[in-house]
């Protein structure tokens, strides 16, 4: 298990095989990060649909990644720990919204499409207690320390330093959308978060990172920053794309044979919603 100072959030990526759900309740350290990053898909896709402000979305994937050093996947579900958190971040970024619209967004996107929880519904009521409840929970387990540093905001600054071009400054953008889904915020700077993703950026377009002289990593060296780290989180990135397209297409298997035997007046299984396209920095707030 872990053992630091509640107000102490620096982690090694050593400390993410020790976690709650890892040591004591049998969670692989890969099974444990693709359950962070379906919680923070929900993050993400509510948001978008609530058009709350990307700190808002940020802020809460930071405070779900920080509640599950605390506990366990086992002890609190995913999913509840993602609405209330978002819900936590609402309030702690004056971006407030009332549970008649809030619940219902969460219910959508957690089920995948098929759930509706109108305000009066027992389902509605049921997420309504599990947030409520929660919320006391997670603001002890975060002992009530709300700040964070985001690499959204360094990025602005980025973009500008370097002369990024707009679609360069989109594709960094998206990156650190991804970026907020894994526990990178635990383990490095918000600085080297946003400096990977303009890496990785540049390694899409080539041609346009040329164009500004990110031909290779030399700019990292002129604005100061750790060329380990930025390499590690850009690594642990890309291979996280690997295990999670792999286990898409076993969920898609499973999911194929299961239809198979299912009747056609049967509902079927719904689509993802949930979408990784990120917002444009203008709307950054």
């Amino acid at each position: 298990m872990v053992d630091r100072e509640w107000t102490d959030w620096k982690f090694t990526r050593e400390d993410l095989k020790r976690t709650p759900s890892v040591v004591a309740c049998g969670w692989t350290v890969e099974r444990e990060e693709l359950d962070r990053a379906k919680a923070c898909g929900l993050i993400q896709s509510a948001s978008r649909k609530l058009q709350l402000p990307q700190i808002t979305s940020a802020s809460a994937c930071v405070y779900l990644h920080r509640f599950f050093m605390r506990h366990s996947l086992k002890e609190y579900h995913h999913y509840n720990i993602a609405a209330t958190c978002l819900f936590v971040a609402c309030k702690a970024e004056e971006s407030l919204r009332k549970l008649d619209s809030f619940i219902p967004v969460i219910v959508y996107y957690a089920s995948k499409g098929i759930r509706k929880a109108p305000p009066g519904t027992t389902e509605f009521e049921k997420w309504r207690a599990v947030i409520l409840r929660t919320e006391v929970v997670i603001l002890q387990a975060l002992c009530f320390d709300m700040v964070v540093e985001h690499p959204h905001v360094v990025l602005i600054d980025l973009c500008d330093r370097l002369g990024l071009s707009r679609h360069l400054s989109q594709m960094a953008w998206n990156f650190i959308g991804d970026c907020m889904r894994l526990p990178l915020c635990l383990v490095h700077s918000a600085k080297s978060i946003s400096c990977a993703s303009v890496s990785l950026a540049a390694r899409v377009c080539p041609q346009e990172a040329r164009g500004v002289g990110l031909a290779d990593d030399s700019w990292l060296d002129r604005i100061g920053t750790d060329r380990a780290a930025v390499a590690d989180v850009a690594q642990w990135l890309l291979e996280f794309y690997t295990r999670e397209a792999q286990s898409r297409m076993t969920r898609g298997v499973a999911e194929n044979a299961e239809s198979a035997q299912t009747p056609i007046s049967s509902p079927g299984s719904a689509a993802s919603p949930m979408s990784h396209v990120q917002p444009s920095p203008s709307e950054l707030k």
